[in-house]
């Protein structure tokens, strides 16, 4: 009788569980110094041959998945504030994404245009409500493909929860 939770906590502990890191594969990350809010670190990642999917949880909530589309890019700005390591609920992060045709040269879309490229801000942090993902529907993206690069413009703002970025300027390798 005592080899059976033995046998249980040795399944348990040996499971095999894949892990979703498809996106490393095909993404390209910069590292993002200039221009980031003080305090914090931010990436941008051109997700390539990437779809943006946005949905609904059973609450009403949005959420995204990637997936497979050779056809599309998937853009992926994510600024990180530092960790208070006293603190055990002080991580605070934000994500903006944004998908884009693959042969994409100009984009330029403003209000509820950003919709077209299924625009969502994400706010993540111990911040009770004011949590989650949200559609960009106020702002102005402007996009343009210079060779090998993607100059990107972004002004956005959110109603719904309080943000610490609301422009990125970057050229995206």
């Amino acid at each position: 009788m005592k080899i059976l939770p033995l046998f249980l906590l040795l399944a348990l502990t040996s499971c095999n569980c894949q892990k979703n890191t498809s996106f490393k594969k095909t993404a390209d990350t910069i590292t993002v110094n200039e221009e980031c809010p003080e305090n914090g670190i931010c990436t941008i990642e051109l997700l390539k041959n990437k779809s943006l999917i946005a949905k609904s949880d059973e609450f009403g909530k949005l959420y995204y998945n990637l997936e497979d589309n050779e056809s599309k890019n998937v853009v992926r700005f994510t600024f990180e504030k530092d960790k208070d390591e006293t603190l055990q609920d002080s991580g605070y992060r934000e994500e903006i994404i944004f998908e884009i045709n693959s042969n994409v040269s100009e984009l330029n879309l403003s209000g509820k245009n950003l919709q077209e490229t299924k625009m969502i801000f994400g706010r993540f942090c111990f911040c009770k409500g004011a949590t989650g993902y949200y559609k960009v529907q106020d702002g102005t993206l402007l996009l343009r493909k210079a060779k090998e690069n993607i100059v990107l413009d972004l002004n956005f703002k959110i109603t719904e929860v309080p943000q610490i970025v609301t422009k990125i300027n970057r050229i995206i390798k």
